[in-house]
């Protein structure tokens, strides 16, 4: 312990005193050019503030006093120029535009002007209006006249033993190895300890004695530099705010002073300006409203001139284009469009029939092409026929519309459902109608919940054939039960070429 800690206190003390010599340097040096900023920069702002004050505040109130002046002269002048612009404007304007309101040429300019607009205008006015209401009077008459219609027809140490001792720890009068053990145990606890204890003290002192002489050089260096930046920033500064508050101060006062002043020039010549503008401008807007008046009245007349022949004459021509249009065409209207259950119970029942009627009525004197007929069902459900079909219908004629347009299937479920059909003759729509059903169905249908369900050919599992599989949603007719089976028959719009088989009751959800 007593050769451990020898060395550990010169070692200590050697290490421990550069270390605390690098720290002081360092730290005193840091916080000496910090804080000798701050205070040169505090001190010399502190001084140079007040040094130009004086000289800020007689500057700034020359400034402020002619800033104030000019600007208030050019306030006062603007007021008092638009103070009289506006009392002049406004009474030539009134007087001008009576004036302009009696001008004789205004009215007439108008009133030729509303003439020449209405014999154009009502006149093409009229006659759109009177060839629509002729070609509808017309077309009227002629389907309402229907006396000649034909009948209705259908379509994852060594331990270490003794060893020699070295001649080293011989020749220090070791007798045995547990004996170098001891000694290098005492070792290293009494350098240990005198280590730190000597690197501490050392390291404090070598600080102290650092820090102080770097603090005081580096804040004494940076104060003297620090001093003039600020000497000069209040310097700066203090000339500034009092330039500013003796600015403000004059200018507010010269302003209010010269701003309010009578400039009388100033309004006489806006006077005199707003008399000009008022004059011309209410004059023109009378002579607008006079003209406005003319062409109202030279337009009013002229219509009640043009209209009426216009109007005769587009409805004999609406009448005629109605004659021609009748006579070189068939047209087509369907009426009494429905859908009914083939067997007339009002039914419409799972695997029936649905039936279409209609009447389809041509007005025009030619016979009328081959009818589409286009049925669509928005639920479905439902087996539709393709390319329905009525014939053509005579001049002047009708006929009655009667077709199967499809038949529901065997496992619709009972709900309701809408029907949408539309007639059509060369691509013009004729008749178009919706009509909702309520679907019934007296078969009791299962449901398949799963895919790959298992249909089999009885009732039972074991040595029991399958005689087909069926996905989730496909239907099936139940004809009978058996223990936990149902027997089901394919459905008419079933896939498969099946027939019958047994499903297990708990795969399947009855409809």
């Amino acid at each position: 312990m007593r050769d451990g800690a020898d060395k550990g206190a010169r070692e200590g003390r050697r290490e421990g005193y550069a270390e605390g010599i690098n720290d002081g340097e360092r730290d005193g040096r840091r916080n000496g050019t910090n804080e000798g900023d701050s205070a040169g920069r505090a001190a010399g702002y502190r001084d140079g503030y007040g040094v130009d004050q004086s000289a800020g505040t007689q500057q700034g109130n020359a400034d402020g006093q002619n800033a104030g002046i000019n600007n208030g002269t050019e306030a006062g002048k603007r007021r008092c120029y638009d103070a009289g612009y506006t009392n002049g404007y406004n009474g030539a304007y009134a007087e001008a535009k009576q004036l302009g309101q009696q001008d004789a040429a205004s009215y007439s300019n108008g009133y030729a002007k509303g003439q020449a607009d209405a014999a154009v205008m009502e006149s093409e006015s009229g006659r759109k209006a009177g060839y629509q209401a002729g070609f509808a009077q017309r077309e009227n008459e002629l389907q309402t006249s229907t006396a000649d219609m034909r009948g209705l027809k259908s379509a994852g140490t060594k331990s270490v033993r003794g060893m020699d001792l070295p001649i080293e720890l011989a020749r220090n009068g070791y007798a045995t190895p547990e004996e170098r053990q001891a000694y290098e145990r005492g070792y290293r606890e009494g350098y240990q300890r005198s280590y730190r204890r000597a690197y501490d003290d050392a390291k404090r002192e070598g600080y102290n004695e650092r820090y102080h002489q770097a603090y005081r050089r580096a804040y004494d260096n940076q104060f003297s530099i620090s001093y003039r930046t600020g000497f000069a920033d209040g310097k700066d500064k203090g000339y500034k705010a009092a330039y500013r508050a003796a600015y403000n101060s004059a200018y507010a006062s010269f302003y209010e002073e010269y701003s309010n002043r009578e400039y009388a020039d100033q309004r006489a010549l806006g006077l005199s300006n707003g008399r000009a503008t008022g004059q011309r401008e209410g004059f023109e807007a009378g002579c607008a409203e006079q003209t406005k008046r003319g062409y109202n009245a030279g337009y009013q007349k002229m219509a009640a001139e043009v209209y009426p022949g216009a109007f005769e004459a587009g409805k004999q021509a609406g009448i005629a284009a109605a004659d021609k249009h009748y006579s070189e065409n068939a047209v087509l209207k369907v009426s009494g469009i429905s859908f009914y259950d083939e067997n007339s119970n009002g039914q419409f029942e799972a695997g029936e029939n649905i039936m279409l009627r209609a009447e389809v009525r041509n007005f025009g004197f030619q016979k009328s092409d081959t009818v589409t007929v286009v049925v669509k069902s928005e639920r479905g459900e439902i087996t539709l026929v393709p390319d329905l079909r009525a014939e053509g219908v005579g001049g002047r004629g009708k006929a009655a519309v009667n077709l199967n347009i499809g038949r529901l299937y065997d496992v619709v479920a009972p709900d309701s459902d809408a029907l949408v059909v539309t007639f059509t003759e060369r691509g013009r729509q004729i008749g178009d109608a919706r009509q909702m059903y309520t679907r019934t169905n007296p078969n009791k249908v299962a449901i398949i919940n799963k895919d790959d369900t298992a249909i089999k050919e009885k009732a039972g599992w074991l040595f029991v054939g399958t005689v087909t599989k069926l996905n989730s949603g496909e239907k099936v007719l139940i004809t009978g039960e058996k223990d936990d089976w149902y027997k089901v028959r394919r459905s008419a719009v079933g896939a498969g070429s099946w027939n019958e088989g047994f499903v297990k009751k708990g795969k399947v959800s009855v409809q």
